[in-house]
């Protein structure tokens, strides 16, 4: 744990309290913990902020935002690549087809196989919604320099890695 109690969130303090006696190891569940308070805590910001007008899910933004930048792709891949099940997949982009944004195609090798694309619309809509998302994302680390936005970036990424997750 930080050497200044102070710097503890007030849930960092309870844990310490409450479990201070056992031989855990206080910096890893610190690291792992707020690792998990931040990313939900910035997931629901960006719902809130950003998402919500357009009536989008964090999920929902990041599926179109993958299919953006890599392009069409197979369901799984899809599934894969937004870090969700693949039955969480077929409702995201049932909502996002009713929606307009994407489309499901059928392959040709084998028709079992879904492949799903941004439409028209779809490429619009996150070409509009990705520079204010981006603008948010800016805001939430305004308060890093430079060298520790880097550090930071970095030390997620080595987690990622880590957990096999980092491709």
């Amino acid at each position: 744990m930080p050497q200044d109690a102070g710097d503890l969130l007030p849930a960092e303090r309870k844990v310490v309290e409450e479990l201070g006696h056992l031989p855990l190891d206080f910096r890893a569940m610190a690291a792992v913990s707020n690792l998990f308070r931040a990313s939900a805590a910035i997931r629901r910001h960006m719902e809130a902020k950003v998402l919500a007008a357009d009536r989008l899910s964090w999920t929902s933004f990041v599926a179109m935002w993958v299919l953006w930048v890599w392009g069409e792709m197979e369901s799984r891949d899809l599934a894969a690549a937004v870090g969700i099940s693949r039955p969480t997949s077929t409702g995201v982009v049932t909502t996002l087809e009713g929606r307009g944004y994407v489309r499901r195609s059928k392959t040709a090798e084998d028709g079992r196989l879904v492949r799903v694309t941004l439409t028209a619309a779809g490429r619009r809509k996150i070409e509009e919604l990705f520079p204010r998302f981006n603008a948010e994302e800016v805001e939430l680390t305004t308060h890093l320099d430079r060298a520790q936005q880097e550090q930071l970036a970095a030390l997620l990424r080595s987690m990622l890695r880590r957990v096999g997750e980092g491709s």
